[in-house]
């Protein structure tokens, strides 16, 4: 039901009229990482298409490319030092054995991604087997490192992904590319993320992240004649009850994702809004504040880091990392933000938590590990401590993976808390148990007085007839 992407320079991505409405979260592509020196042209050649894997789309602007130059960011990214994530990697929790699909615009290969396979193309059936690495938007790559990225062999940075031993199975389904001939949208839409939902379940993914979204008016949302709705929430419940988790963005400011207010929304956002069987996160900043571009909504469940972010450089041949992308044609550099890149923190903390339960020997179920994410947070104010701009708040990696959440205190003693007296409940005083306890004091006193007293009189009485004989 919500989902949503960066701000104005986000690209909001359509399909056919009659099937929702498909926008990334995060920034534009083509970009390249780092600097730049101008737009990356397009070859005259490839306008017509065929210029990935085939796509019979004629293709908008060029594909992001890698920066050539050296970009090493030595310091670790705020978001990474305000997760924590680090202690669960010391304790063996890497995501190890577990898989990720993140279903997007494709992944490109990275040095820093150990396991990355593909899982095809959704939008088209012939997209070839490797289509899902291969990356025109640069989008994909930047959610796939904030996953799985493994630690700089160098050691000259510290960017590291939060479950850095995790598999990444790219799937790609839209791009703001490529458009289709005859409607001129950018391809990608409810029905094909239904079909990627789909893929992933099937080829064993343990959590399923989509940073992207269609947001609708609710009346469209509420429909159950459309189609492309009706298949995502069949896929996102399907996926629930297989025990996938379904992370996905709130969404973000911009085209049709408007921000709704306070407890009145006017748009859904999709998959977000089939709440039960999706995990929504929202973007806060470094302040902890919600970002302003995050789309609010009575779906959001939790938050996670989503402004100036480090990153993988995404482009084709990229090696290191990027702190900003140039956006559009004229190659504006601007942050990496968005809530598509809160959400992949939150889909590689349900890895950790799935990582540690397993290996106890307990199975958790999709429901259970979203509700232990939830619990955990850190909440806001407002009524059950949530509200609809940051959901239960900004989630609390070390938390999660504690022994015991609120969730299951019915099941395990929970630890018992110090209780402190307040002043309304001191113990009044008890006036007739007093009184007793005071008499029976004096009593005792006096019986201890009267002995002595009739000791020394015997003593006396005993002393004076010794004295007479």
């Amino acid at each position: 039901m919500r989902s949503r992407f960066s701000r104005s320079t986000l690209r909001t991505s359509a399909l056919l009229a009659a099937v929702g409405v498909l926008a990334l979260g995060g920034p534009t592509a083509p970009a390249v990482a780092q600097t730049t020196v101008g737009p990356p042209r397009l070859d005259e050649s490839k306008r017509a298409g065929n210029s990935l894997d085939g796509f019979p789309y004629p293709q908008k602007q060029a594909c992001m490319q890698g920066n050539p130059g050296n970009s090493v960011i030595e310091e670790k990214p705020w978001s990474q030092r305000v997760l924590g994530y680090e202690r669960a990697h010391e304790q063996g929790l890497t995501g190890a054995g577990k898989t990720v699909a993140v279903i997007d615009t494709g992944v490109n290969p990275h040095p820093r991604l150990k396991n990355l396979r593909s899982g095809g193309n959704s939008v088209l059936q012939d997209g070839g087997p490797g289509a899902g690495t291969k990356d025109c938007d640069g989008h994909g790559t930047i959610v796939a490192g904030m996953i799985a990225a493994s630690p700089d062999p160098t050691n000259q940075t510290g960017f590291v992904g939060i479950a850095p031993d995790s598999a990444i199975l790219s799937i790609r389904q839209n791009s703001s590319l490529f458009v289709e001939d005859e409607t001129n949208q950018t391809i990608g839409n409810t029905r094909t993320m239904a079909q990627a939902i789909n893929i992933a379940v099937a080829s064993g993914a343990d959590v399923i992240n989509i940073s992207q979204s269609s947001c609708q008016p609710i009346s469209r949302a509420e429909n159950p004649l459309d189609d492309g709705n009706q298949e995502l929430q069949t896929a996102v419940k399907q996926a629930y009850d297989a025990g996938v988790v379904v992370v996905a963005a709130a969404g973000n400011v911009g085209g049709q994702c408007q921000k709704n207010p306070a407890g009145s929304p006017t748009t859904a956002v999709l998959p977000a809004w089939f709440d039960k069987y999706v995990l929504t996160v929202a973007s806060v900043n470094e302040q902890g504040a919600p970002s302003e571009f995050t789309v609010p909504g009575p779906w959001v469940d939790v938050a996670a880091p989503g402004e100036n972010l480090i990153a993988l450089d995404p482009g084709h041949n990229g090696k290191g990392l990027a702190s900003q992308i140039a956006h559009g044609q004229d190659g504006q550099m601007g942050p990496i933000e968005g809530t598509s890149f809160a959400a992949p923190y939150v889909s590689g903390l349900a890895v950790l938590i799935k990582q540690k339960f397993e290996e106890e020997g307990k199975h958790l179920d999709a429901g259970q590990i979203m509700d232990r994410i939830k619990e955990t947070a850190l909440h806001p104010g407002g009524a059950g401590g949530r509200n609809d701009i940051v959901g239960y708040g900004t989630v609390d990696p070390a938390a999660a993976l504690g022994n015991i959440v609120p969730a299951e205190w019915g099941k395990t003693n929970p630890p018992q808390p110090q209780k402190k007296l307040g002043a309304d409940v001191l113990p009044q005083k008890d006036y007739p148990a007093l009184i007793i306890a005071l008499g029976g004091a004096g009593a005792g006193i006096a019986a201890i007085v009267f002995t002595a007293f009739l000791t020394n009189a015997v003593r006396n009485v005993r002393a004076r007839t010794r004295g007479e004989r």
